[in-house]
């Protein structure tokens, strides 16, 4: 577990991409190109810098760069031990990014046939994701896109609505209370009742604390899937990246059957100690082999330098696969 020596080296063997970035677009060391827009908040996984020559060049991912390495990593194990069709699933999908990056290393590495399914219920995340794969080369109709939050049911749930914000996230039943007296305070309660009536959505800025800090959401009902559903219709998935805000360990154990059988990798994003303790203990329970295991809210010292987490991160290889 923790083995990141190979990994260091793999890394320092990738000639990482050089190049034009398109118009109002920052560049990985994949080459693939994500719109600004996308990441006022959120840091960028990898940092290009401009060369004399007007060219854009990005330096490979180091272990000191914490998440994203480990993604980056998750992606190239997957990537490489793939055969014949390779299937990725993205819940929390945001913009697609982890599934465009996945996309472009197997056209790099190992290519072959691609299933992509990406599942984001936040509704311009949604398309931005369209809009991502697209400007990378990728046909967002060759995949599969769902539009919807993972739960353990299909009844739907309120949402944190808020664009370029990553930590949206299915409602918990005890942060209703305090939806509710905010929005109380700005005295726009028949409104916000009027709305979800005709809309399914509060239509107003709400103010809401996080780790994150303060920010401004409007909320919503979106439709959810399990997790169940979304794996039957897929014979085999080579990774599963999973950054779902929290609702990790209960969508996830009812569908442990079906990851028992058909899924090969699990890169996990979790959101909270007790979280990330509990996901290690069910997959340890149903025999899967723990590749990377670094808890969140955490700095983490290793001979390649040191990182800190806010997700913890978590990644299983499956054994029987």
């Amino acid at each position: 577990m923790n083995e990141l020596g190979p990994l260091v080296e793999t890394f320092a063997g990738i000639e990482p991409w050089r190049g034009t970035c398109t118009d109002g677009c920052i560049a990985n060391f994949l080459g693939v190109m994500t719109a600004r827009e996308f990441i006022v908040r959120h840091h960028p996984s990898n940092t290009p810098r401009e060369r004399a020559d007007g060219t854009v060049e990005v330096r490979l991912p180091r272990v000191e760069d914490g998440e994203p390495f480990f993604e980056f990593a998750a992606l190239y194990k997957a990537v490489r031990a793939a055969r014949d069709r390779f299937v990725m699933v993205e819940l929390g999908g945001g913009y697609a990014a982890r599934a465009v990056d996945t996309y472009r290393a197997l056209k790099n590495l190992n290519p072959m046939p691609c299933q992509l399914v990406i599942v984001e219920a936040e509704a311009t995340h949604f398309e931005w994701a369209k809009r991502h794969l697209e400007v990378n080369g990728i046909d967002p109709r060759d995949h599969w896109l769902i539009k919807a939050a993972v739960s353990v049911d299909s009844d739907p749930k309120l949402f944190m609505r808020g664009a370029g914000l990553y930590y949206n996230g299915i409602v918990k039943p005890g942060e209703i209370n305090t939806i509710v007296d905010e929005i109380i305070k700005v005295n726009n309660t028949d409104q916000a009742l009027r709305n979800l009536m005709t809309a399914g959505r509060c239509g107003m800025q709400i103010p809401y604390h996080s780790a994150a800090g303060r920010d401004l959401f409007d909320f919503e009902f979106v439709s959810t899937i399990p997790l169940a559903d979304i794996l039957a219709p897929l014979p085999h998935v080579d990774l599963m990246d999973i950054d779902i805000q929290g609702a990790e360990d209960t969508a996830i154990e009812p569908a442990m059957d079906f990851l028992n059988r058909r899924v090969k990798r699990v890169h996990i994003g979790t959101h909270g100690p007790d979280i990330h303790s509990g996901l290690w203990e069910l997959f340890f329970v149903n025999e899967w082999v723990c590749e990377f295991d670094y808890a969140p809210f955490g700095r983490h010292a290793t001979p390649w330098g040191e990182f800190e987490t806010m997700d913890g991160i978590l990644h299983f290889s499956n054994p029987r696969l």
